[in-house]
């Protein structure tokens, strides 16, 4: 406790009576290693005060590495607090930093894990794995590997393994734990304890749902040894772990007991998504206690913070793949910006070789007045095709807006004008399964336009739970691997010309 009180003087000393004074690249290095401290520390709510001191100083002195570095500990910050898109705000600001992150590979595929963290609480599993395999990517790219390296690839397979976790592979899920485990067995650093306790949670709830409670217990043991008296989310889990377990033995005290040093943790720490699954934990072990009147208000904070946290992750859902679209789009404009210089060069060469022709056929009259009838209509074919164009577009755009608003109505003629739009829809999702069902197709239409789980359930009048099946039966006929998103497939697969 002596040498935390003293770092805190210190840290306080530094960050108020040298940051914004300091002029060489000495302090912006000094700051970065205090933060990290920070946040190893699990002290989560000083990262942000210290990170933006942070990029304030190394926006003085247009230090690259400070402003990397203090985008970087903010997204981390708001991706602890489960704000997810100021987080994906942040981790992508990080990433403009280019030529500092060509020296610093670890941190760049820090920056692209952190990524895949935030869109695997986001549940869009596509996404993450597109970033945890950029991750890898790039730690591959770097010559001299070092331990941290070896650290960050660690913790991207333990991500890995909690994706396979929620989607319910154990089998792959075991793998992931195995391969960061041998990673973590060749690293001796201090700061490993972070990685090491977080590792052996993964294996603690794997052993748990597989029902070898004596090798769970032993693995939440030896996470929470780890941690010690660090707070960190993974600590939290694994006393919620303990508590689930001890829930399954019945023996309910010992499960109280470690549920009650859960919601310790966060008298000073807020991890909302850890929070809202403890109260669902504790109402179930009051109504199996028979305690209805405690187990009502756990319930009640249950559903009070799940909605919260349910709200937030939809707008942030929602947000996050407006992002990916926008970028798309962007990636698109420019490729139709490359093929127009493409074009406007093809047609310049043509219209240098009319004109020469047009110079050549001046001798004779008559193949010079041809010459100039050909490009003359040369150009009104081009002022026809881009007229019909124009109008094509026009049409389709109101068409989709009315095909929107008959599937917010439920209308029954929805399908039906939605063929009409989309002609080549049906044909292409029978070719995947011939057996599937007109309202099977109806609800893949849903799903080819954008609708959420909970937006389909309110536009047909059923519920959630019905929906997640029908997607998850959907999912089955077509054979489409859990890893890949529903939605962006189906567009991908609906919209290719093959």
């Amino acid at each position: 406790m002596g040498y935390l009180h003293s770092y805190k003087y210190l840290l306080s000393l530094v960050l108020l009576s040298n940051l914004f004074y300091a002029q060489d690249q000495s302090n912006v290095d000094f700051l970065v290693k205090q933060i990290n401290t920070i946040q190893l520390s699990g002290e989560s709510d000083k990262v942000l005060e210290a990170s933006q001191k942070l990029i304030d100083l190394s926006n003085i002195l247009k230090n690259e590495k400070g402003l990397c570095y203090g985008n970087y500990y903010l997204a981390s910050y708001y991706y602890d607090h489960a704000k997810f898109k100021q987080s994906i705000d942040y981790a992508k600001e990080a990433q403009k930093y280019t030529s500092y992150l060509e020296t610093d590979k670890t941190h760049s595929a820090n920056i692209s894990s952190l990524l895949g963290g935030n869109y695997l609480l986001l549940e869009l599993y596509t996404l993450s794995f597109k970033n945890y395999r950029k991750a890898l990517e790039i730690l591959k790219t770097n010559p001299n590997k070092t331990a941290k390296d070896s650290l960050t690839e660690s913790s991207i397979y333990s991500h890995l393994s909690y994706i396979y976790q929620n989607i319910n592979k154990p089998d792959s899920m075991h793998y992931f734990l195995q391969k960061e485990d041998t990673i973590l067995k060749k690293i001796d650093l201090q700061d490993a304890y972070v990685q090491k306790g977080c590792s052996c949670l993964g294996f603690g709830n794997y052993y748990l749902n597989q029902n070898k409670t004596d090798s769970a217990q032993y693995y939440y043991s030896k996470s929470l040894d780890h941690f010690k008296d660090k707070i960190h989310p993974c600590k939290i889990e694994s006393l919620i772990g303990l508590g689930n377990l001890f829930t399954v033995q019945k023996k309910y005290s010992e499960a109280q007991s470690f549920y009650n040093l859960a919601l310790k943790s966060f008298d000073q720490h807020h991890f909302p998504d850890i929070l809202s699954e403890l109260y669902k934990k504790i109402a179930e072990l009051k109504i199996a206690q028979g305690n209805a009147t405690e187990a009502k208000q756990y319930q009640d904070l249950y559903l009070k913070t799940n909605k919260e946290l349910d709200d937030r992750m939809k707008n942030e859902r929602d947000f996050a793949l407006n992002e990916v679209m926008k970028e798309e789009k962007i990636k698109h404009t420019l490729e139709t910006k490359k093929t127009q210089r493409t074009t406007l060069i093809i047609i310049s060469s043509l219209i240098f070789i009319t004109l020469f022709i047009i110079y050549l056929l001046k001798k004779s009259k008559s193949r010079n007045l041809k010459s100039i009838e050909i490009a003359q209509k040369l150009l009104k074919e081009k002022e026809i095709t881009e007229q019909e164009t124009h109008k094509l577009k026009q049409q389709i755009n109101e068409a989709f807006d009315e095909i929107i608003q008959l599937a917010k109505d439920n209308n029954p003629s929805f399908y039906t004008r939605f063929q009409e739009v989309y002609p080549k829809f049906q044909s292409k999702m029978l070719q995947l399964n011939e057996s599937l069902k007109p309202s099977e197709l109806t609800f893949a239409a849903y799903i080819y336009l954008g609708f959420t789980t909970k937006e389909i359930a309110d536009c047909t009048f059923k519920a959630i739970k019905t929906i997640e099946n029908n997607r998850y039966n959907f999912r089955k006929k077509i054979h489409l691997s859990p890893e890949k998103d529903l939605q962006i497939w189906l567009r991908n697969y609906i919209d290719s010309e093959s």
